[in-house]
């Protein structure tokens, strides 16, 4: 099994449950040199009321220490890097890490080397294990460092900010002091399960403590990262939290970050353009699973641009992986529109109870709609992995997460192609009409057969090719944080009870995993159904074991239950009705 796996004994935490949890010292005495210095990190949000309390707490604030941060150590074991791993300022953290290259800027020879000359002073699979710890706050602290905040990234390494940078601060903000250990707390009541009222108890004092620091005028840069850290850990506690509120904050500030972008620093604009990616993925896994209206920034400022097919300029030039994103943020924000588009859709047709001609105009409307997105979707072209920027984590290559890319754009096809079936025969680009995806009168073979039966042969052929782009990576990747929502989201295509024909992949496809997979050379079986099913339940399985349990073991339920309807009655369900039904929503990222 793997080291990863939340394995830590009862007896090596010492944990005394009830105990009140230490807090950071809090300096009295005048901000040291280079406070003032920091300052120029404080991000001015209009003192945002985070939680909309009527009543707060007294204003509350940090002073950061004149020394380095503190260094975690114990009895002489080394829990994280002593120091700054990537030297300078904050912000030029934070510029290494995320900076999205420009034309003439920073070559790709010359991080990478830069990359590699660190590699040997940092390295978060070497870090020693310590002696047994008696403090419930160290052994959450450690936890969290050793476990927890690969959790947060699809990669691990100095370029993982919830690592380094929470490495750097954390012992200066109360919220991040607080978040940290719950989100520690909340794996470890998987073998403890006293943890789970620990990591509730934390994060309410992290929540208490964004709110003080709202009042008080100090939301920063910082201050942000905890409100996506306890936002997106949420459902670590409850399954059934979705973090939408903090959701709704991140939106705000990024609206208000936009409003100064042009005068901001390089470095600034970085953060920028980490928290916008984070807003993407959030949004991502929200838009599945709600029925509320996802704010959004009215900002052009970070979004992504479409690339047009021949415009190829963006596969040449240097990309960053982003932690949440990973190198999808394209394809990320076109499916949750595609995800946010088939909830309405379906909720609208399971309340329909009669017919009119605001229904038709509404379902017309739709249709648009989805033909636009998959336009929209085949037209991304994806970087090239040579020019992909090394994240440092040896287990998750560049390929993986343009794998994973690739299985995103599959999915949101394949939730517009179940739900809007004529987009199958036409997708319209660029105000021309081409065939793209037509499946009439493929081969002769196929003459006679329904449109019903070639419609879900071509389903279940594109539901394996999305589960065989994801097979091809290793369960070790920690590219599968952002797994979880793509075999959910294929499940309902997995039936013992449907008819299927012969097809191969359709002529014309601009999307060269599709035109290329062998999935689509011949008719599924009954035995490559149900070994698709074992191996959606075994990746499922085994993330249950390693990232968070709660949300991924509904997941697993949610799947299971899918297939148990579609079995019993013997006809086709859609997942996301099941999931409706059951109250199965939760983050399924």
């Amino acid at each position: 099994m793997s080291q990863e796996k939340h394995c830590t004994s009862e007896s090596s935490l010492g944990l005394s449950i009830n105990r009140e949890v230490e807090t950071p010292i809090l300096q009295e005495h005048s901000p040291p040199l280079g406070f003032l210095e920091q300052l120029d990190d404080i991000f001015d949000t209009g003192s945002l009321d985070l939680y909309d309390h009527n009543t707060v707490d007294s204003p509350f604030s940090f002073v950061p220490s004149s020394e380095e941060p503190n260094s975690f150590q114990n009895n002489g074991s080394t829990l994280v890097p002593q120091g700054k791993p990537w030297g300078g300022s904050r912000d030029g953290l934070w510029t290494e890490i995320f900076s999205p290259p420009a034309h003439g800027g920073t070559s790709h020879l010359q991080l990478q080397t830069s990359r590699q000359q660190q590699a040997h002073t940092y390295s978060c699979d070497q870090t020693p294990i310590p002696q047994p710890l008696r403090d419930q706050s160290s052994v959450l602290v450690e936890y969290y460092f050793k476990e927890v905040c690969g959790l947060m990234s699809c990669y691990d390494s100095p370029m993982n900010p919830y690592r380094s940078e929470i490495s750097n601060v954390w012992s200066q903000s109360q919220p991040l002091y607080y978040i940290t250990q719950s989100m520690a707390a909340a794996c470890l009541s998987e073998v403890s399960p006293n943890m789970s009222l620990t990591g509730r108890q934390l994060r309410d004092k992290a929540e208490e403590s964004l709110v003080r620091e709202s009042a008080a005028g100090l939301t920063d840069k910082v201050s942000l990262l905890a409100v996506v850290m306890l936002g997106m850990s949420r459902s670590w506690h409850d399954a059934g939290h979705l973090g939408q509120r903090e959701y709704d904050i991140l939106a705000k500030a990024i609206e208000q970050m936009d409003q100064h972008h042009d005068s901001v620093s390089l470095a600034e604009k970085q953060k920028h353009f980490f928290f916008y990616n984070s807003l993407i993925y959030w949004k991502l896994l929200l838009s599945f699973v709600t029925d509320l209206n996802l704010v959004r920034p009215e900002t052009t400022t970070f979004q992504p641009q479409v690339a047009e097919p021949t415009a190829v300029i963006d596969r040449y030039e240097p990309r960053v992986p982003h932690p949440q994103t990973g190198l999808g943020i394209e394809i990320q924000e076109l499916v949750s529109q595609v995800g946010a588009l088939v909830r309405r859709e379906r909720k609208r047709i399971r309340s329909r109870r009669y017919s009119s001609r605001n229904d038709i105009d509404t379902a017309e409307a739709a249709i648009q709609e989805a033909t636009r997105l998959q336009a929209d979707l085949c037209a991304i072209v994806l970087p090239r992995e040579a020019i992909v920027i090394d994240s440092g984590d040896d287990v998750t290559p560049a390929t993986h997460l343009l794998k994973v890319a690739e299985a995103y754009r599959c999915m949101g096809l394949l939730q517009l192609f179940r739900n809007f079936p004529d987009l199958l025969k036409f997708s319209t680009s660029s105000g021309t009409q081409d065939q793209v995806f037509q499946l009439e009168n493929k081969t002769n073979s196929l003459s006679g057969t329904s449109d019903q039966c070639l419609t879900d042969t071509w389903l279940t052929c594109f539901a394996l090719h999305i589960l065989h782009l994801v097979q091809g990576i290793p369960v070790s990747s920690r590219s599968r944080s952002i797994q979880p929502l793509l075999l959910v989201a294929i499940c309902s295509e997995l039936s013992l009870y449907r008819s299927y024909g012969t097809v191969a992949s359709p002529d014309n496809v601009s999307v060269e995993s599709i035109a290329s997979s062998p999935t689509f050379q011949s008719s599924p079986s009954i035995t490559d159904i149900l070994q698709a099913r074992r191996d959606i339940i075994s990746r499922l399985s085994y993330f249950e074991n390693i990232l968070a349990a709660k949300p991924v073991r509904m997941m697993i339920q949610l799947v299971k239950q899918t297939w148990r309807r579609m079995d019993e009655e013997q006809q086709d369900l859609y997942w996301m009705d099941v999931m409706m039904d059951g109250g199965y929503e939760t983050l399924i990222g």
